[in-house]
């Protein structure tokens, strides 16, 4: 069970928007203190760069009881609305209106901490003879995007419970690749890509789950993050998509030995990613040759799941909100690439040439 958390009345909105890196605000709302709670506050679902249909998400999260549900992509508020977050001076974090010392009971997290994932299974029709990588899972897990010989696949079902289709071939543009990673939205129509240099994301869409994705890549959505990965000289790599659409988590680094790796995660702003938030300083950043590679988001965006370069092993990080930092890990080893369904009582990841499943 999740610890209750003390929340206090935030004492200054002067106290958002101070989270700094390399100079200037990251976020509209953010925490000075790396070791506390940031502030932030509810986004909007959105496409992810360019898709005409469908929600923004993409499966991505750790065990656990009950998921959340896909938003319209080309609806809602943007990024910002909400209660306003505790005081980040303070450390307590919490929701705003609450009195002094008031204690909220933090719900059970999508995810368990002590979930026991068994049963290994390669999945049919994915996993063959070649050699396959999970790089993306709708929550639903009706869609999968996986690397087949270095070759960029993607496969559909119409039921959780039927087999995989053998996979189509996507038409990467010119200027991108698959290897870095992709992320694929809730309603498999947007397919997140990392263009060849690393300085930038794009999108392609499609107009239905079994229709072949265009060849067109869409950097719209991403124009913020890719202007500032200029200015910063950072290179990005593992893209993924919230399950709900509100937030986009991505490795930055600057390659080389002594060269810096964090995770950001960015919120949707109506019309465009904005600009991130570091959800790794202090905690568990990489340096640039041995990064933190984000895998897969809960449905409630309170478990990342990422592949520590440093450590060779699959871990997942845990946090009371969607907001806060994350504190608690839990060591996954070998179940590389690991992301959960919505429920988070089935994992897919990668091991040994193969795409497999497990069940809590």
């Amino acid at each position: 069970m999740m610890r209750p958390m003390i929340v206090r009345k935030p004492s200054s909105l002067l106290l958002l928007a101070s989270l700094t890196l390399g100079g200037g605000c990251v976020m509209a709302a953010c925490s000075s203190d790396s070791n506390g709670p940031s502030a932030s506050s509810g986004g909007s679902s959105a496409t992810a760069g360019g898709g005409s249909t469908g929600n923004a998400g993409n499966g991505g999260s750790h065990h656990g009881a009950t998921g959340g549900s896909d938003n319209d992509a080309g609806a809602g508020a943007g990024a910002g609305e909400g209660g306003e977050a505790g005081s980040p001076a303070s450390g307590d974090g919490g929701a705003a209106g609450e009195e002094p010392g008031t204690v909220v009971v933090v719900p059970p997290a999508a995810c368990s901490e002590t979930a026991s994932w068994m049963g290994a299974l390669p999945l049919p029709s994915v996993s063959t003879t070649a050699d396959e990588r999970l790089l993306s899972i709708t929550a639903d897990e009706l869609d999968l995007a996986f690397l087949r010989d270095g070759v960029l696949y993607v496969a559909h079902r119409a039921n959780a419970k039927d087999d995989f289709d053998a996979g189509t071939a996507v038409t990467l543009p010119a200027g991108y690749l698959a290897d870095p990673g992709v992320a694929l939205s809730a309603d498999g129509a947007t397919l997140v890509l990392v263009s060849s240099d690393g300085q930038s994301f794009a999108a392609l869409s499609r107009s239905t789950r079994t229709a072949n994705f265009g060849d067109t890549a869409d950097p719209s959505a991403f124009q913020a993050l890719n202007a500032r990965a200029v200015q910063t000289l950072e290179h990005f790599a593992a893209p993924v998509l919230a399950p709900d659409g509100k937030s986009f988590v991505f490795s930055a680094f600057t390659p080389g030995q002594f060269g810096i790796s964090v995770v950001y995660e960015s919120l949707w702003a109506k019309t465009q990613w904005d600009m991130p938030r570091n959800i790794s300083q202090s905690l568990f950043d990489g340096s640039g040759d041995k990064r933190p590679l984000p895998t897969g988001l809960s449905s409630d965006s309170r478990t990342l799941f990422y592949f520590d370069e440093a450590q060779s092993k699959e871990l997942a990080r845990f946090r009371d909100r969607p907001d806060a930092p994350l504190y608690d890990t839990i060591d996954l080893g070998a179940l590389n690439g690991a992301m959960p369904n919505l429920a988070c009582n089935r994992l897919y990841y990668s091991k040994a040439g193969d795409v497999l499943s497990e069940v809590d």
